[in-house]
């Protein structure tokens, strides 16, 4: 693996570069400074990208609770009335992100991952057509927000009667 780019690729993940000195060199016991140094930038590195995907997780979650109690409208991608899918769609796109416009298009889109859901991450259900019919926002633990067409934007549990019944799984789209 190579190093990143002399500072470029640290800069842009949030982490500057340092320079490697003789006490972090001496808690590497017997590694090389050069391979001391490789390491901690790695460190930097990785610290970088994970402090990045929390922030945008968090943003996200924060973008997608504003939208409560907007109204469910069947093909709906705006403020005037959102479907589940157009609202994640909406969610996501005011973070950069580019999904499909219909709810099995974006399960497809997704990467599958080990665990439960994180903030940030969409959760997918069956609801009127077998496969994948209905997404939401994974809110962390055991809630998420979406689109219901009884109640339009609105929390619920991954649990409850209705839902539990029906999860057919969470995908990742944004790390």
């Amino acid at each position: 693996m190579a190093d990143p780019t002399d500072g470029a690729d640290l800069v842009m993940w949030n982490a500057s570069p340092e320079k490697a000195d003789e006490s972090a060199a001496a808690t590497t016991n017997a590694v090389p400074p050069a391979r001391a140094t490789r390491l901690l930038k790695l460190q930097k590195f990785a610290g970088g990208i994970a402090a990045r995907g929390a922030a945008m997780a968090s943003h996200l979650t924060k973008n997608a609770m504003r939208f409560l109690g907007v109204r469910y409208s069947f093909g709906g991608t705006s403020t005037y009335g959102f479907d589940c899918s157009g609202y994640t769609q909406h969610v996501f796109a005011m973070m950069g992100v580019r999904l499909p416009r219909m709810a099995d298009e974006q399960y497809y889109a997704g990467k599958k991952f080990a665990g439960q859901p994180k903030a940030g991450d969409l959760v997918f259900f069956h609801t009127y057509a077998p496969g994948v019919s209905h997404v939401g926002i994974s809110l962390g633990g055991d809630r998420f927000v979406h689109a219901s067409s009884s109640h339009g934007v609105m929390i619920s549990n991954l649990h409850d009667s209705y839902w539990g019944r029906r999860y057919v799984g969470a995908k990742r789209v944004v790390n």
